[in-house]
């Protein structure tokens, strides 16, 4: 080879060509800004000539991510009211002196637009095939819970003259969750969240979608957090989304009806109080009771009633008039302000929080810690012995993380809870403690693994229910009324839930939270970090809009196919030939593949 030749010049490849290539790659990788400017610069210079943009200004610009769209809201750090006039300098509510409106030392959230998002996965050719998936979905029966269209929220928004009746129509799934950004930092981001609940569940996961993102040392303050993102629900509810399906403009209104959410975020966005105080559950009226100095849900011969949404407004309308709580209920939430949503029973809770990391997690800290108790098994030889047969198991390739030693119990995934809680518990505990306590779990196993499966039918749903209500009673009588925590009570809306809005697998948290993770890695440097996550977000959702648009050889489509393999930014499918030449479009989002259980009979019984 000669070292000294010069090197042949691009050849076939178009701009669009390389332009998506060095995208692929920057998304791949998740390269720096500085990274990427000084790529282009370096692509340039091995040309001799400007075969790319010069900067990752114009790089950026050349793929319409919409930054310009985002709006960015300020407010008090004081008080957290919001503050619109870009001329305050003192707060209207607090009075306390208002900070330069800017990025570097404003306080401020950002609202992404939502209709564009969605316009774009409506607009991605093999996604608009899989529309007609809640219609036309196989081997529906009677009397059978197989997905979030058989709950019976979703069937009331679907009778004759409501939102869902029409099959252009669309609703989603929201969740907002607050993330550390650094293990050490005491700053976290707090993403708003949706997907859309109208494609099969293996894409619908794939597709997340950014509504809003907040930023700072604190929590959100929900009543001014969540207003941008009712605005925009009531514009998609009532004005709907502008679309093209083979040539023609479609409209398509889209409703969110199922928020799922931890038990954090759910008080925060009903406006009531927390699980740890007085009337702390929003699913019903139990009052809580005072155990050693914290409230906890005892079991009472009083049969408290489940909340529903009239009375929760008239609680919220005298919350305001008295100026007081009443029953739990603090005052108005702009939730009630989205249409189509149950501000009661629209909220679920979720398995992963309530049950994975709430009772899996309580239970076997009481086996381990609770030392003066008939049901310890931390000495050492029990532990030992526990290990042995922990250390034994050969999970199946669906369980992708490996069994960790009990020493790592502080540590484990709520998908190792899953695991433990479904497959590992009952065989491990056998024999080291009495049979009563491992007959006691197996309901709690039982009744997750009957609502977690495929398809559950309505009396499996109701032997559930009687398999929780039983675990929760026999967990006060064996563990004591400080046991008798929200997470335990949960349990007893779990079946409800699945009734009003299909299986546990419907609608869990493992996938906001893997889009999370996903948003965390976007973040290079401490300077701007939401501009900078919503910003390559953005980007990164834009690459398939943008290799629609343009011719792909079968060359370049196996470079990027191959690199995005690998990443879980973007993947690619190949399209039909158009004008002579392979087309592009996405295939996988940003959130890469979804990580929620999908349990069957044949797969819980390995």
């Amino acid at each position: 080879m000669d070292m000294d030749t010069p090197l042949a010049a691009t050849g076939t490849t178009s701009r669009a060509e390389a332009l998506l290539m060095i995208m692929t790659y920057a998304a791949r990788h998740q390269i720096t800004g500085s990274a990427l400017d000084d790529l282009l610069k370096l692509i340039n210079h091995l040309f001799g000539q400007d075969v790319v943009p010069g900067s990752k200004y114009a790089f950026n610009k050349v793929f319409q991510n919409n930054i310009d769209k985002v709006e960015f809201h300020f407010y008090c750090k004081a008080c957290q009211k919001d503050v619109l006039e870009n001329s305050v300098t003192q707060c209207l509510g607090c009075n306390s002196p208002v900070e330069p409106k800017t990025l570097n030392n404003g306080s401020f959230f950002i609202s992404v637009p939502i209709s564009l998002q969605i316009q774009h996965i409506l607009q991605t050719p093999e996604l608009q095939s899989q529309l007609s998936y809640r219609v036309n979905r196989p081997g529906k029966a009677e009397n059978i819970i197989s997905d979030i269209y058989d709950g019976d929220l979703y069937k009331v928004l679907s009778e004759p003259g409501e939102t869902l009746s029409d099959p252009n129509n669309l609703s989603y799934t929201f969740n907002s969750d607050g993330s550390p950004l650094y293990k050490s930092s005491k700053f976290s981001i707090w993403p708003i969240h949706l997907h859309l609940n109208d494609l099969p569940p293996n894409t619908r996961f794939k597709h997340v979608i950014l509504a809003g993102l907040w930023f700072g040392s604190t929590e959100p303050q929900m009543h001014v957090f969540l207003k941008p993102f009712v605005d925009q629900a009531k514009v998609l509810a009532t004005k709907g989304v502008s679309w093209r399906k083979d040539g023609k403009v479609v409209i398509s209104k889209v409703v969110g009806f199922c928020c799922c959410v931890d038990s954090k975020a759910r008080p925060a966005m009903q406006n009531c109080t927390q699980f740890n105080g007085y009337f702390g559950c929003g699913f019903c009226l139990h009052p809580g009771t005072l155990v050693n100095g914290q409230v906890k849900y005892t079991i009472t011969e009083t049969d408290y009633p489940d909340r529903d949404a009239e009375s929760m407004l008239n609680d919220m309308e005298e919350a305001v008039i008295l100026q007081k709580n009443v029953r739990g209920v603090k005052g108005p939430s702009p939730s009630i302000n989205m249409p189509c949503f149950d501000i009661v029973w629209g909220f679920v809770p979720d398995y992963m929080h309530a049950v994975l990391l709430g009772v899996a997690r309580q239970h076997a800290a009481l086996l381990l810690q609770s030392t003066d108790e008939p049901y310890y098994i931390g000495d050492p030889s029990t532990l030992r012995v526990l290990n042995e047969r922990i250390q034994n198991i050969k999970p199946p390739h669906l369980i992708t993380r490996l069994p960790r030693p009990i020493s790592d119990i502080k540590y484990r995934k709520a998908s190792e809870w899953r695991a433990w809680l479904l497959f590992y518990s009952l065989p491990c505990l056998e024999g080291l403690i009495d049979g009563k306590y491992t007959k006691h779990l197996s309901l709690l196993v039982s009744a997750v693994y009957l609502l977690l499966q495929e398809e559950v039918s309505f009396e499996e749903v109701n032997k559930a229910d009687e398999m929780l209500l039983e675990f929760v009673i026999r967990f006060q009588a064996l563990f004591g009324e400080t046991a008798m925590t929200s997470n335990v009570h949960l349990l007893t809306h779990l079946a409800k839930s699945v009734k009003l809005l299909g299986t546990l697998r419907a609608h869990s948290a493992f996938v906001f939270e893997s889009a999370n993770g996903n948003l965390l890695k976007l973040v290079h440097g401490t300077k701007d970090v939401p501009k900078q996550i919503v910003g390559k977000f953005l980007l990164h959702r834009s690459i398939s809009h943008f290799a629609t648009k343009h011719r792909v050889s079968d060359r370049v489509f196996g470079f990027c196919s191959q690199m995005s393999d690998y990443s879980k930014v973007q993947n690619y499918k190949k399209m039909p030939q158009h004008h002579g030449s392979g087309w592009w479009t996405s295939q996988t989002s940003h959130t890469g593949r979804a990580t929620g259980f999908w349990c069957s009979r044949t797969t819980a019984s390995k």
